[in-house]
């Protein structure tokens, strides 16, 4: 029995939420440490494309400093994922992060879904225009000059690339660039599951909600669901959560900081760099960094708990926690990246809708029958293995909660900020099957198994019809697989892009000027 438990621990990629260790593994910390590059590079890029230019010396010798002592604090991963043994799996890795991205559409080589639209003009505006993005033109929509306030961070080095070379290399460097960002979080994940298994990774890709059944269940059809490639997301009137594989296939500018910046959270084993990560989510992926909010308080606060040495005196226990959670990465990084974030934000002054309460009223029943079906169903097949972990109970509640509030004209709300909390179900969802292999649970395996094999007809749509238009272009070149070029400003969803700056607190006194 001690054999066991033994086993069930060193498998758990949430185990450090009950028994903390200071001390490193023997792994690799480079996966880790690239994801502090990958999420900096873009900062970099806004802090001298937009701040002036004292400022922005300031602010990227604060970033440089944070990023040197959370490189150096950097947790080591149990996978050595460089060593001659592991390298054909990783090669393997990379291949499967190229293929799934070149199926999404970025970067314009197979079939791109509407969304792809508005994500291609917004780089158009990135590479054509000065920085910041300033339009003076007045008209229908605006009395005065708008600037671009979008969270842009993933295209920022795609832009320099096209501001150098043009638009076709800004989307090439595009593709390679959510490459790697996918390439880094499988990697994490693998270090979080301590192996690197492409079945781990092909689950990731698949996983979704059970949105086939809910398609039956409320159009009483299974018209559209098995053999065909519609987007099936969308069955619950008033509410959606987005699969990974519809997340990369619609709004990669999001998800994909959203994913590294959770699963850096789930790796770190102290509190010494988690304000330091949190802040790039700002300026990457803002209502996804709404809903990493409980997780991130959640892990904090846990640690706390579990270092706290009871036989010890208050003071010096809070003397420790303070030194573990006041560190230069959090305080003199993350909060300066953060608040000057918000403030270029805050700057769009045009208005919008914003936050409200759902009509649950009229959407009660569909509420119902949506949450069973895009998460809970996996929590009840979970809550044996995981049910005294925390972060289960606080990434439930945040599913739970999230739908009933409104932001904007459309679900978008729903839709982002439930990424966080779905990238830490998927973790422990993995985490329940080693478990249940390690105790025999053959059973509880096969329905989780069962579940994500329902789920992931949603995926199996995605791309199935990325790969179905792509086919038909191939076949007759006059099929088109991309959208038509649109200039961003004259778009009529020019308020979700573009604000009326000229009072706001950043551009008066933080912004460059053209």
């Amino acid at each position: 029995m001690s054999n066991s438990k033994a086993k069930t621990k060193t498998r758990s990629p949430l185990s450090f939420l009950k028994k903390i260790s200071l001390s490193e593994s023997t792994g690799s910390k480079i996966p880790v440490g690239l994801s502090y590059l990958y999420l900096a590079i873009p900062m970099y890029i806004f802090m001298f494309g937009w701040l002036k230019l004292p400022l922005a010396i300031i602010m990227t010798a604060l970033l440089s400093g944070g990023l040197y002592k959370a490189l150096k604090n950097a947790p080591a991963m149990e996978v050595t994922f460089f060593a001659r043994k592991q390298l054909p799996k990783l090669i393997m890795v990379v291949l499967i992060a190229a293929a799934w991205v070149y199926l999404s559409g970025i970067g314009g080589y197979s079939y791109q879904n509407q969304d792809h639209m508005w994500r291609n003009a917004v780089l158009a505006k990135l590479v054509s225009n000065d920085w910041p993005v300033i339009i003076t033109e007045t008209g229908e929509y605006f009395s005065r000059p708008v600037a671009l306030i979008y969270y842009f961070a993933l295209w920022l080095p795609a832009a320099c690339v096209g501001k150098m070379f043009g638009m076709a290399a800004a989307q090439t460097f595009l593709f390679w660039w959510c490459v790697a960002g996918v390439s880094l979080l499988f990697m994490l994940i693998s270090g979080l599951n301590k192996k690197i298994s492409p079945w781990l990774l092909i689950a990731f890709i698949f996983f979704s909600g059970l949105d086939a059944v809910g398609y039956f269940i409320l159009h009483n059809s299974a018209d559209h669901i098995w053999l065909d490639v519609n987007h099936i997301e969308n069955w619950a009137y008033g509410f959606q959560m987005s699969s990974f594989c519809t997340q990369l296939f619609w709004v990669y500018n999001q998800a994909i900081p959203a994913w590294i910046i959770t699963a850096l959270l789930l790796c770190q084993k102290d509190n010494r760099s988690v304000i330091f990560i949190y802040s790039f989510s700002f300026l990457a992926c803002s209502l996804p960094a709404i809903g990493m909010l409980p997780v991130l308080c959640c892990i904090g606060i846990t640690r706390i708990v579990k270092t706290y040495d009871k036989k010890k005196p208050f003071k010096e226990n809070l003397q420790g926690l303070c030194k573990e959670a006041f560190t230069f990465q959090n305080v003199f990084t993350g909060v300066p990246m953060a608040l000057v974030s918000y403030l270029f934000f805050k700057a769009n002054t045009s208005g919008t809708v914003g936050f409200r309460k759902t009509d649950m009223e009229r959407l009660r029943m569909t509420y119902l029958i949506f949450i069973l079906l895009e998460f809970l169903v996996y929590y009840f097949a979970i809550y044996k293995t995981h049910k005294r972990e925390p972060l289960y109970w606080v990434t439930l509640a945040t599913l739970l909660i999230v739908p009933m509030i409104s932001f904007g004209y459309h679900v978008d709300f729903v839709m982002r900020t439930s990424i966080p909390s779905l990238v830490v179900l998927f973790v422990m969802v993995t985490d329940s099957i080693e478990k249940n292999k390690v105790s025999g649970d053959k059973r509880a395996n096969l329905i989780i198994i069962a579940l994500l094999l329902v789920g992931g007809i949603t995926a199996y749509h995605e791309i199935g019809r990325s790969v179905r238009r792509t086919a038909e272009h191939c076949e007759n070149p006059d099929t088109v697989i991309d959208n038509p070029e649109i200039d961003l400003y004259e778009d009529g969803a020019r308020r979700n892009f573009f604000g009326e700056y000229q009072d706001s607190l950043f551009f008066k006194y933080f912004a460059k000027k053209n």
